[in-house]
């Protein structure tokens, strides 16, 4: 599949970089290889490519150093297991996506025979540990809940990607699906931990409220659809049918590029709906009671935020090199860490 790029996203916020980038990226590097996390030159190169460091200064630009350097932990996770079961030994092999999934969310939930003698699994045991000290059990739970449904959902994925005959998915069903497979609930939660030092958590109420709920799903389908655009191809190569082009060309019997127009008409939609959400958000903010003025600042702090990684996302997308198509269609494959899950 070839795709032009639109020189134009209906993305109507600008990107905010974190202060701290280059100085904690240097950490970031020295961690993983103090974990050995990065160990053949391939894993190096496949995360050179995917800009893992920006990404999470696109996502917390207000975050300390300290913080930073977490949350581009974290952000690694996601990725390398993103690229170890969809890229990796485990791409069409579902028992082998189940089994890893269950290893993930057994540490996650404190359920599972603990980490293993793998890296991967070791070090995330001992991030989460981390993570979790001196943090609000409400936030905790939401976070690890968050991030364990983000894993689980990759035996969906595979499911829908390989088996045969496929399963089709209309567009309704493939938004609901995206809004857990692009990953982007824990990090909203992370982001919320982020502005707490200054703002405060946001009350339970607001947390869970309809507004809340509105606004992280148009936020999130409308982020995941520009990822489609620029991922299309690269998954095109590994036969993987479940992206919004590949699916608004099939129900629309167009060609890709129409595809692709959609896609942008989609966009600019969950941009207006996610507009009302932030108002909306407000409103339930301003009705807490006595926490009413705390509410507000809380909420208005992460309505800057959210603007911002939707604005990082448009950016991170035209710098960075990870959906490139070089290594996938060359006879060596896909760029790709070790199989340790």
């Amino acid at each position: 599949m070839r795709i032009e790029i639109p020189e134009r996203f209906p993305v109507p916020f600008n990107a905010a970089i974190n202060p701290f980038t280059g100085r904690v990226s240097q950490r970031f590097w020295e961690w993983l290889i103090q974990e050995d996390l990065i160990p053949t030159e391939r894993s190096k190169e496949r995360l050179r490519r995917s800009g893992i460091e920006l990404a999470s200064c696109y996502c917390w630009p207000w975050a300390d150093s300290e913080t930073l350097l977490l949350g581009m932990k974290w952000m690694f996770f996601f990725f390398r297991f993103d690229d170890q079961m969809e890229e990796g030994a485990a791409q069409r092999d579902f028992g082998r996506v189940c089994r890893a999934v269950e290893e993930i969310t057994g540490i996650m939930s404190g359920n599972g025979r603990g980490p293993g003698d793998s890296t991967f699994p070791r070090s995330l045991h001992r991030t989460w540990t981390e993570t979790k000290m001196g943090q609000p059990e409400e936030w905790v739970n939401s976070f690890g809940r968050n991030f364990c449904d983000l894993v689980r959902s990759y035996t969906d994925q595979s499911r829908f990607n390989y088996e045969t005959p496929a399963t089709p998915m209309g567009l309704a069903a493939y938004e609901e699906f995206r809004e857990i497979t692009f990953g982007m609930h824990w990090v909203y939660d992370f982001m919320e931990m982020v502005n707490a030092s200054s703002k405060g958590y946001l009350p339970q109420q607001v947390r869970n409220g309809s507004a809340m709920r509105s606004l992280r799903r148009a936020s999130t389908v409308q982020q995941a659809l520009l990822n489609d655009v620029f991922s299309a191809a690269r998954e095109s190569h590994q036969d993987r049918i479940v992206n919004g082009v590949v699916l608004f060309q099939r129900e629309k019997r167009c060609t890709v590029g129409d595809a692709v127009g959609y896609v942008l008409d989609r966009m600019e939609q969950l941009v207006d709906i996610y507009s009302e959400a932030c108002h909306n958000l407000l409103k339930e903010a301003r009705q807490c009671g006595a926490r009413a003025q705390q509410a507000e600042a809380a909420a208005v702090r992460f309505i800057e935020n959210m603007d911002a990684i939707i604005g990082g996302n448009h950016d991170w997308h035209h710098i960075v090199m990870r959906y490139a198509t070089d290594d996938v269609s060359s006879p060596s494959g896909a760029l790709c860490y070790p199989d340790d899950l």
